[in-house]
């Protein structure tokens, strides 16, 4: 009976063993995620999206709506127009300064031309002091070095008084238009209808400036 019980052990451990080691392991399945859960999806998988559409398009707006241009000006100085633009900035499309350069004619200028040396125009000098000629000064430098300035006067009947006067007593005068070149500057800017009761009047902070409506140029 003894050794029946220690022949059924013995079976019993080497049934034991064979199923571990010899016989294939159980599959068991099982699932990533629980169930009603959606699963992860990697950035490399998914499908990139499709570009949306413009909300705005630009170029169309401005091809559609109405502008009405405007221009103030002259600013003489450029400080002025650049605190202008600040003004109007927030209520137009756009705006742009420009420089000009205005060109006037100054008066007119009655003079001796220049003689050759320096000593000759100090010596015609002398003769204009003798002849009670006063007002006269000898050009020492620049393009007009060694003449004689009779004067600049602003009206021409002013300067053709001058000249009769010398004349009459003996010399030989010109006269010659004097040009003055000084800069302007000017504010262009644009805004629609819908922008115009905003659009603030710059003659309100700048009394001498004046803003029209002017006819708006293609880009």
């Amino acid at each position: 009976m003894r050794y029946l019980f220690i022949v059924l052990l013995m079976a019993n451990i080497a049934f034991f063993v064979w199923t571990q080691r010899i016989a294939p392991p159980e599959k068991k399945s099982f699932q990533v995620v629980d169930p009603g859960v959606k699963a992860l999806q990697l950035v490399a998988e998914a499908e990139p999206d499709k570009p949306t559409e413009s909300i705005n398009n630009q170029s169309s707006v401005n091809d559609d709506v109405k502008q009405m241009c405007f221009s103030a000006g002259p600013f003489d100085i450029e400080a002025n127009v650049h605190a202008a633009a600040e003004i109007v900035n927030p209520v137009v499309l756009k705006s742009n300064i420009r420089k000009i350069t205005t060109t006037q004619e100054a008066g007119y200028w009655v003079y001796l031309p220049a003689l050759s040396s320096r000593a000759e125009a100090l010596k015609k000098g002398r003769e204009l002091a003798a002849a009670f000629v006063k007002d006269y000064y000898v050009v020492t430098s620049g393009d007009n070095e060694n003449s004689i300035s009779l004067g600049l006067y602003r009206e021409p009947y002013n300067a053709d008084s001058r000249i009769a006067e010398l004349q009459k007593k003996g010399f030989q005068v010109n006269k010659e238009i004097r040009i003055e070149q000084w800069p302007e500057f000017w504010l262009d800017f644009s805004v629609t209808e819908t922008q115009l009761p905003g659009l603030p009047d710059l003659k309100a902070s700048y009394p001498d400036v004046s803003q029209n409506e002017v006819i708006c140029k293609n880009n």
